[in-house]
């Protein structure tokens, strides 16, 4: 009874086999006139799930014409991508049985001579369609299809197309890495990242690859990231940084390293000593450190390179009036009349000093009620009223 039962369990392998073969054979057979796609695809789907013809290169074969028909017999953007998809990956799949060794050790491929060309074919669709579903702002859907072009780029299979020399791929990653943040409404997901990463190494795209990751990584705050993608920026373009220094500097500030950024600021006047933004950044930090003379200092630098400069002017004015109450809080607490004198008359020296780059500053903008604000707390310090009356009434007016 055993031996007749594994006889019978044999004889249906061998049925159920030959009805898969038969499946493939039968969708084949719905490719040509009276085509039927869906009938077709019912069938290989199953030869394809079934064990006795799941690696067989016909199987594949006929899958990939089954699905590139339904590519092309579609007119919905989504389906055409579906189904160019599972015809790009049974192409390759057709590509790897096809050089595999027979039961006797042999390698006959079959599908040799036109494999490449259907492998091209179904690079052209990825891209192809990837741009129209772009278009129709279907944009996850269009980083899936460009995705796939990359990866069957990258695939042994389609060594000879030579597709990773070719202009168009590193082009299709600069699409995903777009594609992927209007996906994401402007945030920067890991394929985004992945992406960028990698077209650095390509000069086309390597400045706007170092800026994109800049702003990646400084949205997500990951600040480890910003600082080594903008040294490594800087590096890279020792000719071109500004805008990677003055990033890094702004990061330095904001997150409160004054130290690494005065040194990055120094390094960045050494390069391009008239520039009046780095003097005025110095002035900011070092007013935040409350070192009122450096923050003068670095202000002075700022009006020697450019004396009509509003900002310059206002810092400066700003720092002699800090540096006058800081004095003045210092005089109040000395009890000894002559030298609380002397150290009043020495504050009142810094309101008086302040006025002279405020009143420039004034000069080439009249409206700006901070630094008329200044201005008032200066003349109130030194007690001219008419001056003080004069711009009161101007900040008054302006509000």
């Amino acid at each position: 009874m055993k031996k007749i039962a594994i006889t019978v369990f044999a004889l249906a392998l061998a049925t159920c086999g030959f009805a898969q073969k038969k499946n493939v054979s039968n969708a084949e057979a719905k490719l040509y006139d009276p085509v039927d796609y869906a009938g077709a695809k019912k069938l290989i789907e199953a030869a394809i799930l079934d064990s006795t013809t799941a690696n067989q290169t016909k199987t594949y074969w006929v899958a990939s014409q089954v699905y590139y028909g339904l590519y092309t017999s579609e007119n919905d953007i989504e389906a055409k991508s579906e189904n160019i998809i599972k015809a790009v990956d049974a192409y390759k799949k057709v590509a790897e049985l096809d050089v595999l060794p027979n039961e006797k050790g042999q390698v006959k491929p079959k599908y040799a001579k036109q494999i490449n060309s259907k492998l091209q074919l179904g690079a052209d669709c990825l891209y192809n369609t990837g741009v129209d579903s772009y278009l129709q702002q279907k944009y996850g859907q269009a980083v899936t299809l460009w995705s796939k072009y990359i990866e069957l780029a990258d695939s042994p299979v389609a060594e000879k197309l030579n597709l990773k020399s070719d202009t168009t791929y590193n082009q299709i990653k600069s699409y995903i890495i777009e594609a992927s943040v209007k996906k994401n409404n402007g945030d920067y997901d890991a394929t985004a990242l992945k992406y960028m990463n990698e077209l650095k190494s390509d000069p086309k795209y390597a400045r706007s690859m170092y800026e994109w990751s800049y702003q990646a990584y400084e949205k997500k705050g990951d600040s480890q990231n910003v600082i080594s993608t903008l040294k490594e920026a800087i590096k890279k373009f020792p000719n071109d940084n500004s805008y990677f220094v003055g990033s890094l500097i702004n990061h330095y500030r904001e997150n409160n390293m004054d130290t690494e950024a005065l040194a990055y600021v120094d390094e960045a006047i050494a390069q391009n000593p008239k520039d009046v933004q780095y003097y005025l950044i110095k002035a900011q930090i070092y007013l935040r450190k409350e070192n009122f003379d450096k923050a003068i200092e670095s202000s002075k630098k700022a009006i020697e390179v450019d004396p009509n400069n509003f900002n310059a002017n206002y810092f400066c004015g700003f720092s002699y009036i800090k540096k006058g109450e800081t004095a003045m809080d210092v005089a109040n607490k000395i009890k000894d009349n002559a030298k609380f004198k002397k150290a009043k008359d020495l504050a009142l020296e810094q309101f008086k000093n302040s006025i002279t780059f405020l009143e420039k500053a004034r000069s080439v903008n009249p409206n700006d009620v901070d630094n008329l604000s200044l201005l008032k707390t200066s003349y109130y310090r030194l007690g001219n009223g008419t001056k003080y009356n004069e711009i009161d009434a101007l900040i008054k007016k302006l509000k």
